[in-house]
């Protein structure tokens, strides 16, 4: 099947899109190839996967935060009306947040781990984060010179996770909340 490349705009990330319409970053791999059994998802890798995304937001890598989600992944963010595409949002935090002068603080809570089958697992925790100098977007600011602090003093998140047919957990789906106290 022929792909044509893009670029989404403003990110430098390479998104490839197929005649079908539909938009990925990797080839897919939920099937299993060989058809044996994956290994089952432990509490253990679960809790290893959640602290490994925080590690690569610390890392500001786009390339990692790209392979951190499952191709059909959807997620919520703080404040978001609708679910939106996880590739999608893979493009936006890297635009906003991922640049040499954005200055990131995370602090994670306890992680708890659900396994909901023997490929996924849930993990709800929650988490403090800070951002300083984040790229917002502005219809009549030039490039560099919209920027904020953002400041999420009571976050809470949910990933669920899957092992796709690589061995790897990735994320399928992802909400973001911030509590109000």
């Amino acid at each position: 099947m022929a792909h044509n490349q893009a670029s989404e705009p403003g990110t430098g990330l390479l998104l490839s899109q197929k005649k079908l319409g539909t938009m990925s970053v990797r080839p897919a791999e939920t099937a299993v190839k060989s058809g044996a059994q994956p290994a089952r998802v432990t509490v253990e890798e679960v809790r290893d996967a959640v602290h490994r995304y925080w590690n690569i937001w610390q890392a500001k890598s786009s390339e990692e935060l790209i392979e951190a989600y499952a191709l059909n992944s959807t997620t919520f963010t703080a404040g978001s009306l609708q679910a939106e595409p996880g590739f999608i949002g893979v493009a936006r935090r890297s635009r906003e947040y991922f640049h040499e002068t954005c200055i990131l603080k995370i602090e994670l809570g306890p992680i708890d781990v659900t396994l909901a089958s023997e490929v996924m697992g849930l993990a709800v925790y929650t988490f403090t984060f800070h951002a300083a100098n984040r790229a917002v977007a502005s219809a009549s600011a030039s490039y560099g010179e919209n920027s904020q602090e953002e400041h999420i003093p009571h976050g809470r998140a949910t990933h669920l996770f899957r092992r796709e047919s690589d061995g790897k957990l990735r994320i399928v789906h992802e909400h973001f909340s911030n509590a109000t106290v």
